[in-house]
């Protein structure tokens, strides 16, 4: 059952994905308005299904259950970053590709991908570990990952600026909102709902028409190193910090499993947002799905150990 679940999702992810780079192929969409669709998507888009999905299953008693998994979740993608600056300061990777490789070495897809392979494997038992894991890896991306992405690693008001975006600001607002019990008008929700719920189809769009456009030089071997990274390191990173913490089993499998995801969607799209050189970013995120196949029931096999 669950492996039918991954391969039906992630053959959807490809669907989609092939679509937009028909779409580019076509030129029904040309290349210079390819920024105009990744701000759409990540300025408006994206901060709306935050703010719904955060309002409707975040409540306080939830982080009481089991606090320590948004922990677990905040420092495996730190450690994943930090092994793998050192990784590619060996490789001698570009310095345009370096902040971008980064960044999608250690981000997973938790929500899009983890949640129905999870709730497959456990049930709705697994759902509010799944958004605990994914209340201390969302807000980190949004904070540390674009900090990581970008070329600007200052603090003054410009660096700022980048850390304080529209997702972090509908993370923080979204997390008050339900933390107070602050009721939001069903129609203001639903129209949340209507606008975010675009944000991942046109996310995988976004990628695929970045997939038509990228570069003969930029197809080397380094595009699977971070995949590997993700879908290898990550997960046995998160393994060691669950194995020795006093979690419900169903915490610590459900936390390996989320590590073990390919990487997050909304990596590429916010790199190619930030510089037009990123776009084998998108690349990336197509080989991580494809070599997910492969790796996340290894991972399904190690959580028995737990």
């Amino acid at each position: 059952m669950v492996a039918s679940k991954m391969v039906e999702i992630l053959v959807e992810i490809f669907i989609v994905m092939a679509v937009g780079y028909y779409v580019a192929y076509i030129k029904l969409v040309k290349e210079e308005h390819f920024k105009m669709l990744a701000d759409l998507t990540i300025l408006v888009a994206t901060p709306l299904l935050i703010f719904y999905s955060m309002y409707v299953n975040y409540t306080p008693e939830l982080l009481k259950a089991s606090y320590k998994l948004p922990l677990v979740s905040s420092f495996t993608v730190a450690l994943t970053l930090l092994i793998s600056a050192f990784i590619f300061k060996l490789l001698k990777v570009p310095e345009e590709k370096k902040n971008a490789l980064y960044a999608l070495s250690s981000f997973s897809n938790t929500i899009f991908l983890g949640l129905p392979i999870n709730m497959a494997l456990f049930g709705d038992i697994s759902l509010p570990y799944v958004i605990l894991y994914d209340l201390g890896h969302t807000p980190l991306f949004w904070t540390l990952g674009i900090w990581v992405l970008s070329d600007d690693k200052s603090f003054d008001v410009k660096g700022l600026k980048q850390i304080l975006n529209p997702s972090f600001i509908s993370i923080v607002l979204s997390f008050m909102v339900a933390s107070l019990r602050i009721h939001v008008p069903e129609v203001i929700m639903k129209s949340a709902y209507m606008i975010g719920s675009i944000a991942i189809p046109m996310a995988l769009l976004f990628i695929g028409m970045n997939m038509y456009v990228i570069e003969k030089g930029d197809l080397n071997y380094l595009l699977f190193i971070p995949a590997l990274i993700k879908l290898i390191l990550t997960p046995l990173i998160a393994f060691l910090l669950v194995y020795y913490l006093n979690l419900p089993v169903i915490a610590k499998k459900v936390a390996v499993l989320e590590a073990a995801m390919p990487t997050m969607i909304t990596v590429a799209i916010v790199a190619r947002q930030m510089s037009e050189k990123n776009s084998f970013a998108s690349t990336v995120v197509f080989i991580a799905n494809l070599l997910s196949f492969l790796t996340i029931p290894i991972f399904l096999v190690l959580i028995n150990k737990l």
